[in-house]
């Protein structure tokens, strides 16, 4: 039986016992980057319950200013937990795209996350986006628990975002090409972002 208090004061009138505030799990990885490029494919693919979803209806002409086919985009934070084999949790957390929905990324100020850099492999703009993106999600202070995912993956995508990265003072940032839409890519991913908070 689900027992509750009552919370006078406050637009919630009963809150159950049982209720979770926060994250349950036993780590968190977080994934940041541009707008349509696989951050709530990626949270809703891996998470073993129905994740919670922020994705709202763009207006019209607004997915071609956001730079994507799609025609919905996150305007807050995206939620999915993982079960591992080991009965291990992982928080899943999918931020949004645009700056201007940039208070979405309060998951980046966890020390222990991971993180994970989603970005278009196949566009001409791969430099600079590594750039934005890496400083968007904290740069040095964080690079040490970062990489970098490549969707969308043309050849030498691969090469030369590690040149990129080598260039940026990021030499060791491990990058890799993944499909937010497979199962697997999504747990290699998610298990080398939480070993690289395992490896500080």
């Amino acid at each position: 039986m689900t027992h509750s208090r009552e919370r006078s004061g406050t637009p919630e009138a009963v809150i159950p016992d049982d209720a979770i505030i926060g994250s349950p799990s036993d780590s968190e990885v977080v994934f940041i980057g541009p707008p349509g490029v696989g951050k709530t494919t990626a949270v809703t693919t891996l998470s073993s319950a129905a994740p919670v979803t922020t994705e709202v209806l763009m207006v019209d002409g607004a997915a071609a200013f956001a730079g994507t086919s799609k025609q919905t985009t996150t305007v807050g934070i995206d939620y999915g937990i993982w079960e591992r084999g080991d009965g291990t949790l992982v928080g899943l957390f999918g931020t949004a795209g645009q700056d201007r929905f940039s208070h979405s990324r309060a998951p980046l100020h966890n020390p222990d996350a991971g993180v994970v850099v989603w970005l278009f492999g196949d566009r001409g703009d791969l430099d600079d986006d590594l750039e934005h993106w890496i400083a968007a999600a904290g740069g040095p202070t964080v690079a040490e628990r970062m990489m970098v995912a490549l969707n969308f993956t043309v050849p030498g995508a691969l090469e030369r975002a590690r040149a990129s990265l080598a260039g940026l003072g990021y030499g060791s940032m491990p990058v890799v090409e993944a499909d937010p839409r497979n199962p697997e890519d999504m747990a290699r991913l998610v298990t080398a972002a939480i070993r690289l908070t395992e490896e500080r």
